[in-house]
């Protein structure tokens, strides 16, 4: 068990980098508001949401034996991480920082389904806008998680 939650972990803690690396690229997105900035700002947010659910379903398969792949397992999953299970780990995320996190989650939907020319501004820039403050909030939780995860392994 210590080698496998030693790997989760640092899975984790790749994904947190690779959270940082979408941060930067949004900053060099000009702010204009042409479809060529519409689709990279679209990009980065639908990999934002990426990034947290492969951590969520790391946390899943290696710590709750795997999650239900429903039609609505997305959103299925994303909540469960709110949830602390007993015995097993306590729970991941709050539930303001799940509630924004749904935002992201139901854009990245919007974006899988559509062609970019169909990219609204307006939302992509409320997003966008609150990128760094949600990523900033989920890195703290998940921080806070991997630091509980680090005493069991002490």
């Amino acid at each position: 068990m210590n080698g496998a939650l030693r790997s989760t972990i640092a899975e984790i803690e790749k994904e947190l980098a690779n959270l940082q690396e979408l941060l930067q690229e949004l900053a060099v997105v000009k702010p204009q508001d042409d479809l060529i900035a519409k689709r990279a700002k679209g990009s980065i947010l639908h990999d934002f949401y990426n990034c947290c659910e492969r951590v969520f379903k790391k946390i899943a398969v290696e710590l709750n034996s795997g999650y239900e792949e429903s039609e609505k397992w997305h959103k299925a999953l994303l909540y469960k991480m709110t949830i602390p299970v007993e015995g097993i780990r306590p729970r991941v995320l709050s539930d303001d920082l799940a509630a924004d996190l749904d935002e992201f989650l139901a854009f990245r939907h919007l974006f899988r389904n559509i062609y970019g020319f169909e990219l609204k501004g307006g939302r992509i820039e409320f997003l966008a806008g609150r990128l760094e403050e949600v990523a900033g909030m989920f890195a703290k939780e998940i921080r806070e998680f991997i630091g509980l995860l680090k005493r069991e392994l002490d």
